[in-house]
């Protein structure tokens, strides 16, 4: 906390994710019935570097920041507001001092407004990464006692903001109706028209097409429209989105004459739902209206309400593993993936020092503890891959992660057979071109070190199934792309 001779008020210093490698959601009160909510998301969708953000903050009233790992927040506000704020911030940095800390204001700042747009659209971005994040084995998931019911809430928010979109698109289609008439019309039942005949009934069952808003399309969004109404989530969580309820109801009127049939059957029919070239424009609104006819609002385990402060988070750097192990599966079959600080299928770190075997006393097995990511066999060369969810600034590889690398370059083995490279993984900004650099183990130099830099999912790579799919394609391609120098016997030491 420090005072600015610009400002007659104190301010209230916030870092997000000091690691750089939590995002999430918080709410921190600020002891007069006011709060404010900070939204941090992941670096590589940030355009520049570390910026500091900042926004007044009038005790009582609600204040939204958005910010990116690693980013300052300078928030102008009262003393007492700075008090309740930093308990706040002590409160949930007992169970996730990741994701928010107490800052120091840098000696060189880059100063940004804070961000004036909806918070709930970056955390419907950040539920998607979590959403995306679910194809693996070992499934990304936000963390935190409200965690389920603040991600119930942005499943709410989605299908709002998608069907809002969409709603004045909406068409009458034709649909097959079944009907007896005195009039008939279209294709005529057989038995029917004999019946009538037989008894003189002026009756007979039609069926026809009819132009209506009663679509299978339209009857999914208004259950999933009909729940959103009717769903309570905790008062805390529902306090984050005052209105949500009243805007479901609003968009359901304009939905007046389609049918209101059951969440089961709803999802029954999203599921099966093929949509034509004129329907396609729906289906972001048939993938948010699945979560919600599927799940159900939910309250902590132990059904307390009354908490102040609020966290969930998720590991974004997990997230950026779980991107490169699904685009590498799919260009190496052999890949051997260690998680949880287990070793994958073959694969063998040994410590690095042991003690002096003997005949009477054999040399012991000591497992390292620590494994790379990823190793795999390419042209009959085994590579170690290990991935790495930093910037890079300036492009240069830190201490740690060299010593770390240098000693798989030793150690680390595949079914036997010693690693003939290695390759770190990085992820690009928002908007950077992919590349890679060699370097040279020293001193022998016949160990060569790739530093590669692949893009990182952007917003809208997240927003549909098919545009996720396309990601991991083009990611993969990259790889692919990338490895024909990797196996090459004598290969120049430049950038690509």
């Amino acid at each position: 906390m420090t005072t600015t001779p610009s400002s007659s008020k104190p301010r209230f210093w916030i870092k997000a994710s000091p690691r750089g490698k939590r995002s999430g959601f918080a709410v921190l009160p600020d002891g007069s019935g006011g709060r404010v909510t900070v939204t941090v998301l992941p670096k590589p969708w940030s355009t520049r570097a570390a910026a500091v953000r900042e926004c007044d903050h009038i005790p009582g009233s609600t204040t939204h920041v958005v910010m990116y790992e690693t980013e300052f927040a300078a928030l102008s506000t009262t003393a007492s507001a700075m008090g309740a704020l930093a308990t706040s911030l002590a409160d949930i940095g007992r169970s996730q001092a990741d994701l928010l800390g107490l800052g120091f204001p840098p000696k060189d700042p880059v100063l940004a407004t804070a961000a004036s747009d909806d918070p709930f659209l970056k955390l419907i971005d950040l539920m998607l990464l979590v959403e995306r994040g679910r194809l693996t084995t070992s499934p990304l998931e936000f963390e935190g006692a409200f965690a389920p019911s603040l991600l119930r809430l942005i499943t709410h928010e989605r299908l709002l903001q998608v069907v809002g979109s969409l709603i004045f698109r909406a068409r009458p289609r034709y649909a097959e109706r079944t009907e007896t008439l005195e009039l008939p019309r279209g294709r005529l039942s057989e038995r029917s028209l004999l019946f009538s005949i037989a008894t003189g009934t002026p009756r007979v069952e039609s069926s026809f097409d009819e132009l209506t808003m009663d679509t299978p399309l339209l009857q999914v969004v208004a259950s999933a429209l009909r729940v959103v109404a009717s769903e309570r989530l905790p008062r805390k969580i529902a306090a984050l989105r005052p209105g949500l309820q009243a805007r479901a109801v609003h968009l359901l009127r304009y939905l007046s004459g389609v049918s209101l049939v059951s969440r089961e059957r709803a999802l029954l029919t999203a599921e099966r739902l093929w949509l034509n070239p004129l329907d396609r424009i729906w289906e972001p609104a048939m993938e948010a209206a699945m979560p919600v006819l599927r799940d159900h609002a939910v309250i902590p385990e132990d059904g307390s309400d009354d908490t102040e402060s609020l966290l969930v988070h998720i590991s974004t750097e997990k997230f950026w593993e779980q991107c490169l192990e699904l685009a590498l599966a799919s260009v190496f079959p052999s890949l051997a993936v260690s998680r949880n600080a287990q070793p994958g299928e073959g694969v063998s770190v040994p410590a690095p020092w042991a003690p002096r075997a003997t005949a009477a006393s054999p040399l012991p097995e000591l497992g390292a503890g620590a494994f790379p990511d990823f190793m795999f066999r390419s042209s009959r060369r085994v590579i170690v891959a290990d991935a790495k969810y930093k910037l890079q600034a300036g492009g240069l590889l830190s201490s740690d992660d060299g010593y770390q690398l240098f000693a798989y370059s030793h150690l680390a083995s595949l079914g036997g057979q010693a690693s003939d490279l290695a390759l770190v993984l990085y992820p690009t900004r928002g908007g950077g071109n992919p590349q890679q650099l060699k370097l040279e183990r020293l001193r022998d130099r016949d160990y060569p070190l790739w530093l590669v830099r692949l893009p990182f999912p952007t917003r809208g790579d997240l927003q549909r199934k098919g545009s996720w799919s396309a990601f991991l394609a083009q990611l993969a391609q990259t790889i692919r792309y990338f490895s024909t120098e990797w196996v090459e016997r004598d290969g120049d030491a430049s950038a690509t």
